[in-house]
């Protein structure tokens, strides 16, 4: 089934007036996607440092180093759209609080970095292709470059997956922690029955429904594992939002 479309014709750039729910809903967005992009600098869960050591070998940690430069990059391109609307973020903002409760998932093995990148970056790919030529401008000039590094971000992450699968006892690792991180990707599109989601798409901010999103990740992602082997579990095992 073709995605659907429905789309505003209002355009805003930075320094117009914008309607009240409009602001509120575009602070949402991008508090929500700075807040996942710098997830490894969450306090509780020191990330950074936990991905460099699970990393087996130097080249290894060269590539997850200059991922997670990407990935505060955009975190930074967010806080500034942000900042231009006139919000000055707090400490807290920066390192408190946060939207996405994915960056709670324990990092554990190498294995768990590399579902992690396939699995949830993917999400954020389908993420920023549906704020495409959305209706906030400055927005709408960066996500192009981000998605494009997802892109390889959702890459490094299978290759990662692809090589421990090479042998049985590693791909029953990856079929073990897959009930781990797939139901936290499938969550990271949001609820079916979101209350925002009808004015998200009467603004313009975004284009699909989080169900259309999550059912299209999931067409494109079962191929993929199950060409590493894997089983893929069932959509709804351990989600905690439908």
């Amino acid at each position: 089934m073709a995605l659907t479309t429905t789309r505003s014709d209002a355009r805003f750039d930075a320094g117009d007036p914008l309607p009240a729910e409009y602001r509120e809903l575009l602070g949402k967005v991008l508090k929500v996607a700075a807040d996942t992009e710098t997830s490894l600098l969450f306090p509780e869960t020191d990330w950074l440092q936990c991905i460099i050591d699970l990393a087996p070998t130097p080249a290894d940690r060269i590539r997850i180093t200059r991922l997670y430069w990407e990935e505060l990059n955009h975190g930074w391109y967010f806080y500034k759209i942000w900042q231009d609307l006139g919000v000055t973020p707090t400490a807290a903002d920066y390192r408190g609080t946060r939207e996405v409760y994915f960056a709670s998932t324990p990092l554990e093995t190498w294995t768990d970095v590399g579902l992690m990148h396939c699995l949830s970056d993917r999400v954020g790919l389908y993420q920023y292709r549906n704020m495409a030529d959305c209706s906030y401008r400055p927005l709408a000039r960066i996500v192009p470059k981000i998605a494009k590094d997802e892109v390889g971000h959702a890459g490094l992450g299978y290759q990662v997956l692809r090589a421990i699968c090479q042998t049985p006892p590693g791909r029953a690792d990856v079929q073990r922690l897959l009930e781990k991180w797939y139901p936290v990707a499938l969550d990271m599109f949001g609820r079916s029955d979101s209350k925002r989601e009808d004015a998200y798409l009467r603004w313009g901010l975004k284009k699909h429904r989080n169900e259309e999103l999550r059912q299209a990740y999931i067409r494109e992602v079962r191929p993929l594992l199950e060409g590493l082997g894997l089983e893929v579990p069932d959509e709804k095992l351990n989600r905690k939002f439908l």
